[in-house]
């Protein structure tokens, strides 16, 4: 899967891939069933923890009172 090539500020080539590019080599050098508990069990708890954390941070955004004051 070829991507594209830029230079950065500095003058050094960067080959940059899509994501899904990426993931599809690092699958290739994974054991299949390390692959297959980190997609069946290590991903969603790591997302589970994450959507639960924004919730968390959502409900104490939203809780705070906030007072605005005239001078």
């Amino acid at each position: 899967m070829a991507g594209k090539s830029t230079k950065d500020e500095n003058g050094v080539r960067r080959d940059s891939q899509s994501r899904s590019a990426r993931s599809a080599r690092l699958g290739k050098r994974l054991d299949p069933d390390l692959k297959s508990w980190l997609d069946d069990v290590i991903i969603p708890a790591l997302v589970r923890d994450y959507l639960a954390e924004i919730k968390k941070q959502n409900r104490l955004a939203t809780a705070g009172h906030s007072e605005v004051t005239s001078d």
